[in-house]
């Protein structure tokens, strides 16, 4: 047997044994008072490192059943209960913490339960939990406030909760706001000190996202060579940046005269019914002579492949 796996072994049959002690030592569920925060921190930190081993949680189960409502022991009955098959006991643990007396204890609980009725469709409860956790200082709370009241059109609010947060994304989302009111100045003013945060599989690339922002910038600005150069770096931005990189890409080809990319993004962006297909097909039409003689030169040059 690896020596790490060994260690590992070792030190679960270890915090399985302390785990099974503390329950034992457990008073009856709804008689705290002999029962010290101190065991309750102890079970908390096993938990943490342990969330996935059932018979571990099964044996802390006692000791913060025993606590409730020391917030701490709410805040672990929810996070054990996530693992049930529909894990919806975990939100109304989360929520009684939520209005305990600790304010960091109670943001924490806030911020799960609000979590978790955003994953279940309840936005308008989970708006006043984000709120308190975003005021508490939970930086992701205030960035997924701020999306939901973007959602809302409620940009105001949204804007509060975005500067609240500082977060890389939360800078993006405001330079967004201030292109949404045309000041691309402002946009650049919102980007002063951003870093984009690592990528990571499946995550939004921040750093793409920054560039189509910034290509925007330069567009409006008329710097069309910089602007294509942001673009053609943004290929993975998120939500609809990459329609709206085309119609730019299509408006800056038509501007440099260029008929074989007027072409091939007018043509590609046209597809579709949203506002970017609409301008795009009046793009065309505009300036039907440059697209069409594109058209000429994409065929004249798959005939020639095939002369040869």
């Amino acid at each position: 047997m690896p020596t790490d796996d060994l260690e590992q072994q070792l030190a679960r049959r270890d915090a399985l044994s302390v785990a099974r002690l503390l329950g034992r030592e457990a008073p009856h569920a709804g008689d705290p008072v002999g029962f010290t925060a101190t065991r309750v921190r102890i079970a908390a930190l096993l938990l943490a490192a342990w969330p996935t081993d059932p018979e571990i949680r099964d044996a802390l189960r006692l000791v913060f059943e025993a606590a409730v409502p020391d917030q701490r022991a709410l805040i672990a009955l929810g996070d054990i209960d996530t693992w049930d098959r529909d894990g919806r006991p975990a939100r109304r643990w989360w929520a009684q913490a939520a209005a305990g007396p600790d304010p960091d204890l109670a943001a924490i609980g806030a911020w799960r339960a609000a979590r978790a009725d955003v994953r279940g469709g309840r936005r308008g409860d989970a708006l006043p939990l984000l709120e308190q956790a975003g005021l508490a200082g939970i930086a992701e709370a205030s960035v997924l406030l701020g999306r939901l009241l973007e959602q809302d059109g409620d940009h105001e609010g949204a804007v509060a909760a975005f500067r609240r947060s500082r977060t890389g994304e939360a800078l993006l989302r405001l330079a967004e706001e201030r292109l949404r009111a045309d000041d691309p100045d402002g946009a650049e003013r919102e980007l002063v000190g951003f870093r984009a945060a690592p990528h990571r599989p499946g995550a939004v690339d921040q750093r793409a996202w920054e560039h189509a922002i910034r290509g925007e910038i330069a567009f409006y600005r008329g710097e069309l060579d910089r602007a294509q150069s942001f673009f053609d770096a943004a290929g993975c931005a998120p939500g609809r940046w990459d329609r709206h990189i085309g119609l730019r890409l299509a408006q800056i080809a038509v501007a440099n005269a260029d008929p074989v990319l007027a072409h091939h993004w007018t043509s590609e962006v046209a597809e579709g019914n949203d506002a970017e297909a609409e301008q795009a097909r009046l793009l065309r039409e505009l300036h039907r002579d440059l697209v069409d003689e594109g058209a000429r030169r994409l065929e004249q040059g798959c005939d020639d492949e095939e002369d040869d």
